[in-house]
């Protein structure tokens, strides 16, 4: 263990002093460098770590806890990020892309999944749902950083920001859809549904709750001098695990619930306070999320992928290749979400498999899903850290160096 701290440790400082170098020379990401370091030391290397979800009960529970507590601080991180009156303003080109969106990504996924796999079509519907989400971490990787400031104009930057930390917890009805498909459960469908409501409203409440509490407390001891500026670091931390644990306690989405707090924490802060908030976001994003990555490289299912074979790669590349782009421009044509063609392509090919598939695929297992879905998933999640990795740089170029322009209009598609 103390083997492996070195190694993610050194990383991460390597990481934090050479990320703008990687990014803007190397075409690289730092996602891509955690997960090529934890292939070093993991089967494909030194063997210093192995977790297996689909084999090991034990090592299940540790995979569902890190990628359950790296969702919620990434998506607590994604919505301190979104400026004040933006999810208002956007509220018609959110919907699109949470509604129509995604739902055609989960078609599109569980597709690729069932014609390539010949999986059951429940099983398929499992697997499309748990690949669904898109990352916050990985996402942040394009849309942060100096280049993504100068080059990718602002509306187009927050928009991928917020949708990728919202569908993060709108993909759990999904995911439990294919669950109870696959179970062939006995409960009344009045029953499931009401469940499923009550995971969507009921995080949105308890969500909203814990963060307008948590807002009106943190300016109250602010105002007085309780509380020192930086604290709002400890203040966001805590309130994202408070809010996981205690809607998951009630049976509601936590990680839905972290984004509602955090969205409504933000709205509590001062000006003063946001170079706190940016503190957090970077403590959060290097020391406390990457870490996931260097833990999958070291602990991918090489033996399950080969067993898989063509078929498998196929899948995975199918899914991380086409689930997205087709229905981005599809939206494009039809309800214009973005400001242009190229707005949509962008944010269509950046909105890769990552953390809360790892997460939902545990969820699937945890509820007697077969191996493959492990198999597929961690072999698309990789996938996309290396096409997002190598892609990032270049594609973020093709934007001029305007940055953030007063609507983004590319006036491609007028």
């Amino acid at each position: 263990m103390n083997l492996l701290l070195a190694i993610m440790a050194g990383t991460l400082l390597v990481l934090t002093i050479v990320s703008g170098w990687i990014k803007e020379r190397m075409w690289g990401s730092e996602t891509l460098a955690c997960l090529l370091v934890g292939l070093a030391i993991g089967p494909l290397g030194f063997g210093v770590l192995s977790l297996d979800p689909a084999r090991s009960v034990h090592d299940r529970e540790i995979w569902t806890h890190a990628t359950r507590f790296t969702l919620a601080l990434s998506v607590m991180s994604a919505a301190l990020s979104i400026p004040g009156g933006f999810l208002t303003l956007n509220r018609w080109p959110l919907f699109v892309l949470l509604g129509p969106g995604m739902l055609g990504m989960w078609v599109l996924a569980s597709g690729s999944a069932w014609l390539a796999l010949g999986l059951s079509l429940p099983l398929a519907l499992l697997v499309g749902a748990v690949v669904t989400p898109t990352d916050p971490v990985l996402a942040r990787s394009i849309v942060a950083g100096r280049l993504a400031k100068k080059r990718v104009p602002e509306r187009l930057r927050v928009l991928i920001t917020a949708e990728s930390g919202i569908n993060d917890g709108l993909a759990l009805p999904l995911v439990m859809v294919g669950i109870v498909l696959l179970d062939g459960t006995s409960r009344p469908v009045e029953t499931s549904l009401l469940y499923l409501v009550w995971e969507v409203l009921g995080a949105l409440v308890l969500g909203w709750l814990l963060g307008k509490g948590t807002g009106a407390l943190f300016r109250f001891a602010h105002e007085r001098d309780f509380a020192e500026r930086e604290s709002l670091t400890a203040t966001t931390l805590a309130l994202a695990l408070l809010a996981l644990s205690c809607v998951a306690l009630l049976g509601a989405d936590g990680i839905l619930a972290v984004f509602v707090a955090g969205v409504v924490l933000r709205r509590a802060m001062k000006q003063e306070h946001q170079q706190a908030h940016e503190h957090f976001q970077d403590a959060v994003d290097r020391s406390l999320t990457l870490p996931i990555f260097v833990v999958l490289g070291a602990s991918v299912p090489i033996s399950g992928w080969l067993e898989g074979g063509w078929p498998l790669v196929i899948a995975a590349l199918c899914i991380a290749l086409f689930r997205r782009v087709p229905i981005w421009l599809a939206l494009q044509l039809l309800a214009r979400p973005y400001a242009g063609k190229s707005h949509a392509l962008f944010a269509g090919w950046f909105g890769p498999v990552g953390v809360a598939a790892l997460f939902y695929a545990c969820v699937a297992l945890e509820h007697h899903a077969t191996p493959i879905v492990w198999h597929l998933v961690s072999l698309t999640v990789c996938i996309s850290v290396v096409l997002a990795g190598l892609t990032g740089t270049p594609l973020t170029r093709q934007f001029p160096e305007t940055g953030d322009d007063a609507d983004g209009s590319d006036g491609d598609d007028r």
